[in-house]
């Protein structure tokens, strides 16, 4: 009894969110870098669709031509 200590449980607490973010920083780190190449793949896409249904009207106004048999 006469070793036992009276700490305060802030150092404690501190020690424990500082093991925390060790565990978890790999994981975050992982979530941006994921979100970062879906949002970049959604913008690739999103820039070609308007491309693709422009083609894609095209296509139908071709019909213009008149065949004679």
């Amino acid at each position: 009894m006469a070793n036992q200590h009276i700490t305060n449980g802030n150092d404690n607490r501190k020690q424990t969110m500082r093991e925390n973010w060790q565990v978890m920083k790999p994981f975050v780190h992982f979530a941006f870098k994921a979100m970062a190449v879906i949002g970049g793949a959604l913008i690739g896409i999103i820039k070609l669709l308007p491309g693709l249904l422009e083609n894609k009207h095209d296509d139908h106004k071709k019909s213009d031509k008149v065949i004679k048999i």
